[in-house]
C-alpha cells in the first residue's frame, strides 16, 4: 500500500506575501546561493577525482554565479584576471615556462591535435631549420558533465527546501512570523 503524502504550503505563501519585495528577493537569492555552492562543491570533488592534478588555483576557476536580475544561478568554469593589486586571479595553471594557462576550460572538453609549421631558416642559418611536428592534445576529462548528470535529479527538490528555509529564516529575522 502506497502512503499518500500531502504538502500544504499555504503558510509559506502567506509569509512570502507579507514580506517586503527586497526581503523576498533576499530570501530567494539566499536559497539559490546555497544550492549553487553545493553544486560547486560537487564539481570540485569531480575535478579532484577526474585524474587531473588540481590545486586551490584551479578549483577557484569553478564558480557559482547567482543572477542579479532574474531568479536563478549557474555553476561555470572560467578564469578571472587579477585586480589592480594582483589578487583575485582564478582558474589559471602556471606551466613550466611560468606562463598562466586556462587549463580548466580545455580539460572539460579536451583539445584537438596541434601541429607546428616548418621553419624555413635563412641561407646563413640553414642549421636552424626544423620540420613540422605534432605538439599533442589534451584528453577530455568531463568533470562538469559528470556533475550535471549527478545533480540534475535532486536540484529542484533541494532548491525548494533551501528557499523555504531561507524565507522562514529571513521572516523570523525581520519579524514577519
Amino acid at each position: 500500500m502506497a502512503e499518500e503524502v500531502q504538502y500544504n504550503d499555504r503558510n509559506l505563501q502567506q509569509l512570502f506575501a507579507e514580506m517586503e519585495p527586497k526581503r523576498r528577493l533576499q530570501a530567494l537569492k539566499g536559497g539559490f546561493r546555497k544550492e549553487a555552492n553545493q553544486i560547486r562543491k560537487t564539481a570540485i570533488n569531480n575535478l579532484r577525482s577526474s585524474g587531473i592534478r588540481s590545486d586551490k588555483d584551479l578549483e577557484k576557476g569553478i564558480r557559482a554565479i547567482v543572477f542579479r536580475r532574474k531568479a536563478g544561478f549557474r555553476v561555470t568554469v572560467g578564469t578571472k584576471q587579477a585586480g589592480k593589486n594582483g589578487k583575485g586571479e582564478a582558474g589559471y595553471h602556471t606551466n613550466r615556462q611560468g606562463l598562466k594557462k586556462p587549463i580548466l576550460i580545455w580539460a572539460e572538453m579536451g583539445t584537438d591535435e596541434r601541429r607546428t609549421k616548418s621553419k624555413q631558416g635563412t641561407r646563413l642559418r640553414a642549421d636552424r631549420k626544423r620540420s613540422a611536428h605534432r605538439t599533442g592534445s589534451m584528453r577530455r576529462y568531463g568533470y562538469m558533465e559528470k556533475t550535471l548528470s549527478g545533480v540534475r535529479d535532486t536540484v529542484t527538490d533541494d532548491l525548494h527546501k533551501l528557499v523555504t528555509e531561507n524565507v522562514e529564516k529571513i521572516a523570523k529575522k525581520y519579524g514577519c512570523k
